[in-house]
Order: C-alpha cells, then sequence, then structure tokens
C-alpha cells in the first residue's frame, strides 16, 4: 500500500539539519544544538541553576542587545552570566587557599 502524508519539521536555520531546534528570544532565528554553540549565546535563569526559563539569543541579536543595553530581560540574563562567572573565579581562588592553607597545617603539624 502506497500513501502520501505531509509532514512538518524543524529545520536548523544555520546548517538546515531536520532536528529539535531553539529560537532566538528576539528574532526567532532556529539553531539546533550543535550551531547553537557557535551561532548564538544561552544564558541561565540562575547562579546556581539551569533549565526551564533559560534564555538564547542569536551571536547578532546578542550583540544589537548588548549595545543597546535597553531590553530589561537581556540585561538580567548578562547580569547573570556575570554572577556566575564570579561564583567560578571565587570558587577557584577558595580551593586554592584552601589547599596552601591544609598543606601549611600538615607541615607545621609534622614533628
Amino acid at each position: 500500500m502506497k500513501k502520501t502524508e505531509l509532514k512538518e519539521v524543524t529545520c536548523c536555520d544555520h546548517c538546515s539539519k531536520e532536528t529539535y531546534v531553539t529560537a532566538c528570544m528576539r528574532c526567532g532565528k532556529e539553531h539546533c544544538w550543535e550551531c547553537r554553540k557557535t551561532e548564538g549565546v544561552e544564558y541561565h535563569h540562575g547562579v546556581y541553576v539551569s533549565g526551564s526559563g533559560d534564555g538564547y539569543y542569536c551571536s547578532e541579536c546578542d550583540s544589537i542587545l548588548t549595545k543597546a543595553g535597553d531590553n530589561e530581560r537581556h540585561s538580567a540574563y548578562r547580569a547573570v552570566m556575570s554572577l556566575r562567572r564570579e561564583v567560578d573565579v571565587w570558587g577557584t581562588d577558595f580551593q586554592r587557599r584552601k589547599k596552601d592553607a591544609e598543606t601549611r597545617l600538615a607541615a607545621a603539624a609534622k614533628p
């Protein structure tokens, strides 16, 4: 038996791959998982968490919104990103200082 079906698919606007895509929150351009890494910026909605509520902007829109600085949601996403970076730097420095203190204590405790 033959049958003809009309099927709607989602495709990446960059590589044209038929797959799950994420749309830019400004222009609606859609990118697949791989292209999102190179063609846009993904923002997490919390300093310690990510998932539902995260935002995605294509590189062009991200650049425009960053320059303009007048989009409240984009500015908030950028603030969260900045705090995430700060936490990473603080954590790395803290681990270095912790290790140094523990090493000093171990050396001082030796007879």
